[in-house]
């Protein structure tokens, strides 16, 4: 069975919600965001120049904006957005200092850089004493900073074995990151936003949305969130793509549309399954963020929103083709021919939402059998990868599982025996 995670849009993503009033100028800032991941920065900024002709831009974009105009030397249009990102709010100083989009102003325009640096600190400081946890901000923040900093390396080289290199570093430093999260979701719940700021908040939220490595700890930390939710205290953009990412990493399909099928040159094409997808909007428009076409812009593909006739259409299709391939799977079975078997529940199981806990385990039963009857590896190694699905599910019986005779031969298997004793 395959498994796919999928990252969100990096930190230098514009920002493009919780703004529903004017579609005109989230239309260009999305597509200054797509045009920006794609390197080109020269008509990103002719975007976002007639965005801002519509409407001033927050904190957050004017930063961007600057970052932008630094990479294109643009020495007075970067220290303008500058400045109004720090009097519209901008309050991670540290984020500043250290940000490669702004190697430029630093190098060339050392005492005006200085002047800046020193308003974002101060600015910083005033914003921490409004805080109940500022050393907790300041810890999570420095682990986001990290987590971003590591990962625009990785997408500025063209080396493979660097960019191999880079990836192992990513890896570990989510491992180390996701220790610390877990130590900081025990001790505190979901960080309010009261207490760690929005923009710890935020940092928080990016490190568990890359912890796909535990999804029970994504799915705890979910549950942590829904304790704040109808407050002030949670950033309901980021409940939603919580939400998702872990409705997607137990194959179920998503509710708010945050998640995107990439194609293998790394380009989005289209969003991931979406129950009920006609009533997508309407439930993103709760949540205050923007319809899926303006959504889409970001990542460069058109979208048009279904008719309720076309999605309950397409549940149906995809609920019929799992079907058809878990019946022509089990013929395939009666025929020996194991291989056959295989590849048509491991495309059962790539469609979204296809496959029940029920049908999970009856493929994990099915291929227990297989093993036993030819000792090969592939197909003990999917079995537990169904059995382990259903368990991050949630829906495992231990007394069911220990009294199938069919996996008797996986007891010896440190997988099996690790999903038996979490039970």
């Amino acid at each position: 069975m395959k498994r796919y995670f999928f990252l969100t849009l990096l930190f230098w993503s514009f920002y493009v919600s919780n703004a529903q009033t004017n579609l005109g100028y989230e239309k260009l800032i999305a597509e200054a965001s797509l045009l920006h991941l794609q390197k080109d920065y020269k008509n990103a900024i002719l975007k976002l120049e007639k965005a801002f002709l519509l409407k001033e831009p927050d904190a957050l974009n004017a930063y961007k904006a600057a970052g932008m105009y630094s990479l294109a030397q643009n020495e007075a249009k970067a220290f303008k957005y500058l400045n109004i990102a720090l009097n519209k709010g901008w309050t991670e100083a540290e984020q500043l200092s250290i940000d490669p989009y702004f190697e430029f102003l630093r190098a060339k325009y050392p005492y005006k850089w200085q002047t800046i640096k020193q308003n974002a600190q101060l600015k910083e400081q005033q914003y921490e004493k409004k805080l109940k946890l500022p050393e907790l901000r300041k810890q999570i923040n420095a682990m986001g900073i990290a987590d971003q900093k590591i990962r625009y390396w990785k997408i500025q080289t063209s080396d493979p074995t660097l960019s191999n290199e880079i990836q192992q570093k990513i890896n570990d430093l989510d491992f180390k990151n996701l220790s610390t999260a877990k130590e900081i979701l025990k001790n505190n719940g979901w960080p309010k936003i009261s207490e760690i700021g929005k923009d710890g908040a935020h940092n928080f939220w990016l490190i568990v949305q890359h912890a796909d490595q535990d999804i029970l700890f994504q799915k705890a930390a979910l549950h942590e969130m829904d304790k704040l939710k109808g407050t002030k205290e949670l950033d309901m953009e980021n409940y939603a793509f919580l939400y998702d990412r872990v409705q997607c990493n137990l194959n179920y399909k998503q509710v708010y549309g945050t998640q995107v099928n990439w194609t293998q040159n790394g380009e989005a094409s289209s969003f991931r399954g979406i129950i009920k997808e006609n009533e997508a909007d309407k439930r993103r428009n709760e949540f205050g963020l923007l319809p899926l076409k303006i959504y889409a812009l970001n990542y460069g593909f058109k979208y048009t929103i279904p008719t309720a006739e076309e999605a309950l259409k397409k549940d149906k299709e995809d609920t019929e083709s799992t079907l058809n391939l878990i019946n022509e799977a089990k013929k395939y079975y009666e025929a020996k021919e194991f291989q056959k078997v295989y590849d048509n529940y491991n495309n059962a199981s790539m469609i979204l939402g296809g496959m029940t806990s029920e049908q999970n385990f009856e493929a994990s039963e099915l291929f227990a059998k297989i093993y036993n009857q030819t000792n090969e590896e592939q197909y003990r190694s999917i079995s537990l990868d169904f059995l382990s699905l259903n368990y991050l599910r949630g829906d495992l019986d231990k007394k069911v599982l220990l009294s199938n005779k069919e996996f008797n031969t996986f007891y010896s298997e440190n997988r099996w025996k690790d999903i038996v004793d979490s039970l």
